[in-house]
């Protein structure tokens, strides 16, 4: 028996306690670390200054209620949420079902990072929220700056060359970007395994961000007028509006949490409500959502369109300059679903076509699964979740054997 079999075989022994635990509703009120900590993972926070100023913030498992504080010999895990999210994002399933957990038991030092804007990373050295340059960011700011920060702080602390990198929608775009921009990186990461990708979105059919698309210079003029610069915040008034129409209206409920991705919530239970209004959305930045929006129309993955006379200043060309996803040489591991609003398979194959080092193309075999399943499925552990582990253990002895013969 492998120590994968083993560990199967031992969580499905523990069920009946952890299921106990599932779906408390009081862990919508609780931070990351504070919901690591109740159920026995041993949490430990960094906080991480970016390049240009930005203070983000980690969320590290120490340790497992089943096997014990992490194997020194296994390479880290970092993991990157997606657009509007936060490390919680991973969790709120619970500790039967979230990735983070499932990977803990196994012996992993798993790291989430949380993305600049996001609830757990607001500070900056020197700008303030309430300050409009704060809040001039899209993810290629996140890609150039707080990836490389978290992985070169991981590598650091846990004196390894390389990690396991999850990214989860836009935690992959951040890759993409990074890895285009500054190739070195490439070196760092011994596999991505990326779960509903998002670079080209030509063929997105999510309603809201084809409007944005098809209305972009109107929307961003408005917003530059009221002064908007940050999307749903964490702290805003949205909470308290989803959480009185969840409490009559599931459907609803649903399609105000889910606007920018979701359109069925078929493998979602309705019981991890109250924990989502309590942690999404952990906010954005404006500009993040009208980046997405542009790749929508442009047909590029590309940098920020700031408009022609912009344009030619910043980049020197009329047009801004597309990312060079040749760059990205790292081994890629894409999981994609059919029903995902935002990842459209046929953008995901382009994708797929381009990358010069794709170790594998994974359909998730359900064909109702949707963007935010990917976390939130209660499903996602048989069909997705167990895969990934397996791949990330198989290269896990690979790294181990190379560590050992060096």
């Amino acid at each position: 028996m492998t120590p994968f079999q083993l560990f199967l075989v031992v969580s499905s022994a523990v069920t009946p306690t952890i299921s106990e635990l599932f779906f408390d509703n009081k862990d919508g009120s609780l931070t990351t670390p504070q919901i690591l900590a109740k159920y026995g993972y041993k949490p430990e926070t960094f906080r991480i200054e970016t390049y240009d100023g930005f203070v983000v913030e980690m969320h590290r498992l120490t340790a497992s209620p089943v096997s014990g504080r992490f194997d020194p010999t296994k390479p880290p895990v970092l993991m990157i949420h997606g657009l509007l999210g936060s490390s919680a994002d991973w969790i709120m399933t619970g500790p039967q079902n979230g990735l983070p957990y499932l990977l803990s038991n196994l012996g992993y030092d798993v790291w989430l990072g949380n993305a600049r804007g996001s609830r757990y990373s607001r500070e900056h050295t020197y700008l303030t929220e309430d300050m409009k340059e704060y809040w001039d960011f899209s993810w290629h700011e996140i890609g150039i700056y707080d990836v490389p920060a978290m992985i070169d702080f991981v590598l650091k602390t846990t004196k390894f060359r390389k990690l396991h990198y999850v990214g989860y929608s836009q935690g992959t775009t951040a890759f993409f970007v990074m890895n285009s921009l500054i190739p070195r990186y490439n070196e760092k990461i011994i596999k991505l395994h990326a779960l509903a990708p998002a670079a080209y979105m030509s063929h997105l059919s999510n309603p809201v961000f084809k409007y944005l698309s098809t209305h972009l210079n109107t929307v961003t003029n408005i917003v530059s007028v009221l002064g908007i610069n940050q999307f749903m915040p964490a702290s805003s008034i949205f909470p308290h509006i989803a959480s009185a129409i969840c409490a009559v209206n599931e459907q609803q409920c649903f399609n105000i949490m889910f606007v920018l991705s979701s359109g069925e919530y078929r493998n979602i239970n309705p019981q991890i409500i109250p924990i989502l209004v309590g942690h999404i959305p952990a906010g954005s930045s404006g500009k993040q959502i009208f980046h997405y929006a542009q790749e929508v129309t442009s047909g590029h993955f590309r940098q920020y369109d700031y408009g022609v006379d912009n344009n030619t200043e910043i980049y020197h060309s009329l047009d801004p300059p597309d990312y060079n996803l040749t760059n990205v040489h790292a081994p890629v591991a894409i999981y994609y679903s059919l029903n995902d609003q935002l990842a459209n398979p046929l953008d995901v194959g382009r994708l797929a076509q381009e990358l010069p080092n794709l170790v594998s193309l994974n359909q998730v075999p359900n064909p109702s699964f949707s963007h935010m399943d990917f976390i939130l499925s209660t499903n996602a552990k048989d069909e997705l979740y167990l895969d990934i582990i397996a791949s990330i253990e198989a290269d896990t002895r690979h790294e181990q054997r190379f560590n050992r013969s060096h």
